[in-house]
């Protein structure tokens, strides 16, 4: 997925927030101070302020890009059946659809304009091919019309037109079968009409032989064996690169008659069929986290991601973070997060209840109050209770890429100011009713309205909560902004809390970090082991530190742009409380 300075909420942390299982009340700061102790203040201060902690449900379903036919195949003056392309299971439909590549000659797509954007919810290709060749159409569907908001896909689809008077290829003497001694050799050949270029692939049990690509084949050392299923004996990793490198990456499997195919975003690579994938000339079109799928007759095996990364020589940082919650009567929800540098930093907090019933959410907060508070007082330096529609913040909305409020007269609370980094680095945001007794989901957002290169930046933020069974995982998300990849830790974190006094702990908390929009999780992890690299990453950011035996979870991921949720859940469906930590390594 593309993003630009601003990551479009409306379509993306719905998505996450509301379409997804939930995530729960509790959000707090904790690190990347200068000395330790400051880390642990502002985790003992989110501690003390935390609300009872809820868990709601979210809507069903999932976003898929719907083509009536991916691989079209078309004779030049024949029309081609139409294809339809749309995308379903999302929140409300695409507004647009941009169009990259080449449409074959001929062909159109219906609506699209001189900039190659079509402004409908579904699209199709139509007309008579006039020109043979191989094409490649690329569609992205957009959240708003003229290809504005978020975007999703893209999906490729292939054209492959024959001249008019092409033969359909026919096979004239197909191959005949054999039986020889253990050990010898066996010639398989094949004779086939219809228009040049013919191409041969050789199949054994339904998977393709690699290499196997002329009418003949020679199978030497012949033996008796069984068919056996993939295997994956060596799993793809995860690299580094610099811009212009090339970047291969590679897999080893057992079993019989293997096929491959690769992909890149859980989209197939085209032509990406053998057991190695070599990117030349990597960009930051080359960033993302690629699979490969071995098949034969009698199974299938898919690899583990590996993420790709390239650096560009740009920059990147954390722009927005957002948690949902259940605010209680009389309780709070209490997101934070964390400043560094010299400064001060413009930022749009909102506390949303009633806007959420815009987007089929029931059960809302209906008057949210918001109160921003320093780390160590309990003075709010902003506060607000009904946001009232000004000018000013439905501008900082607009900047920002904020989804609008329902309506100006909504109950909604935002602030919108510019937060010191020297004092105190730390900041909660705390979320109330303004009702007596009120309670309610409420929706916390933290968006930074500066440039990549601002002198202050968001380093860390973090999330209290329970962790319950199912769609009770819990769940915060945050969002990497800009053209460069970021080093990230990322910790689930349940027994190191007992010094803390965080009562009901999660005894055995595992983390998996899934890509905005994917069905995938890019990495996991069920105990954090001890390891070197990570007690260097948790000096490194200042992160209270765990015991090497303890059953809390950390990852260390160097992630491309983009938005990412992390998912935690108990193992063996046990339930506590956990805190979830973010920090941004990068210098």
């Amino acid at each position: 997925m593309k993003f630009s300075r601003w990551f479009n909420c409306s379509a993306a942390w719905l998505v996450l927030l509301l379409q997804r299982t939930p995530v729960i009340s509790g959000f707090f700061s904790s690190a990347e101070f200068s000395t330790p102790p400051r880390a642990v203040s502002l985790l003992q201060s989110a501690v003390a302020t935390a609300a009872a902690l809820g868990a709601v449900h979210t809507l069903a379903g999932a976003t898929k890009f719907v083509v009536s036919n991916s691989n079209v195949i078309g004779t030049v003056g024949t029309p081609i059946a139409p294809v339809g392309f749309t995308v379903t299971g999302a929140q409300s439909a695409a507004g647009s659809y941009s169009i990259s590549g080449t449409v074959p000659p001929g062909l159109s797509v219906t609506g699209m304009n001189s900039s190659r954007i079509v402004n409908t919810s579904t699209g199709s290709i139509t007309g008579t091919p006039t020109t043979s060749g191989v094409y490649t159409v690329s569609i992205l569907a957009w959240e708003n019309t003229n290809a504005k908001g978020t975007s999703f896909g893209p999906t490729t689809i292939r054209f492959t037109i024959a001249d008019g008077a092409a033969v359909v290829p026919s096979l004239t003497s197909p191959p005949t079968g054999q039986s020889v001694v253990v050990g010898a050799s066996a010639t398989f050949a094949v004779t086939a009409t219809g228009t040049a270029p013919l191409t041969y692939q050789w199949f054994k049990d339904g998977g393709a032989i690699s290499g196997a690509t002329s009418p003949t084949l020679t199978l030497t050392n012949v033996q008796a064996t069984t068919v056996s299923p993939p295997l994956l004996t060596v799993q793809p990793a995860s690299q580094y690169a610099t811009s212009g490198a090339t970047v291969v990456l590679a897999v080893a499997a057992t079993g019989t008659g293997l096929g491959y195919q690769w992909s890149k975003d859980g989209v197939a690579i085209t032509g990406a069929v053998g057991p190695t994938l070599t990117l030349a000339q990597a960009s930051a079109a080359t960033m993302g986290f690629y699979s490969v799928t071995v098949t034969n007759s009698v199974g299938t095996a898919t690899s583990s991601f590996a993420t790709v990364t390239i650096s560009t020589g740009g920059a990147s940082r954390l722009i927005n973070v957002a948690t949902r919650g259940y605010v209680s009567a009389g309780s709070a929800l209490t997101p934070g997060f964390v400043l560094q540098g010299t400064g001060t930093k413009p930022l749009v907090i909102r506390a949303i209840g009633p806007t959420l019933n815009a987007f089929g959410l029931g059960g809302a907060l209906a008057d949210p109050m918001l109160e921003v508070i320093p780390l160590g007082s309990s003075t709010a330096i902003a506060t607000n209770d009904n946001w009232g529609g000004s000018t000013t913040l439905s501008t900082a909305f607009s900047n920002v890429g904020a989804f609008p409020l329902d309506q100006p007269a909504s109950k909604d609370a935002s602030v919108v100011g510019s937060f010191s980094s020297a004092g105190a680095t730390g900041y909660s945001a705390r979320i109330t009713s303004a009702a007596i007794g009120g309670a309610g989901l409420a929706l916390a957002e933290i968006y930074d309205d500066g440039p990549l290169n601002a002198p202050v930046r968001l380093v860390n933020v973090s999330t209290i909560g329970f962790v319950g069974i199912g769609e009770q995982a819990l769940i915060p998300g945050f969002v990497i902004g800009g053209n460069a990849p970021k080093q990230v830790l990322i910790r689930a974190v349940g027994p190191g809390l007992q010094p803390f006094g965080v009562p009901d702990l999660l005894a055995n908390p595992q983390l998996s970090v899934v890509p905005l929009g994917k069905d995938f999780s890019i990495a996991t992890n069920d105990n954090w082991g001890g390891t070197a690299e990570l007690q260097a990453a948790f000096n490194q950011a200042s992160a209270f530190a765990l015991s090497p035996g303890s059953t809390d979870a950390a990852v260390l991921l160097r992630l491309p742009p983009g938005g990412y949720s992390v998912v935690v859940s108990g193992v063996g469906n046990t339930t506590g409380t956990a805190l979830v930590e973010v920090y941004d390594l990068d210098p």
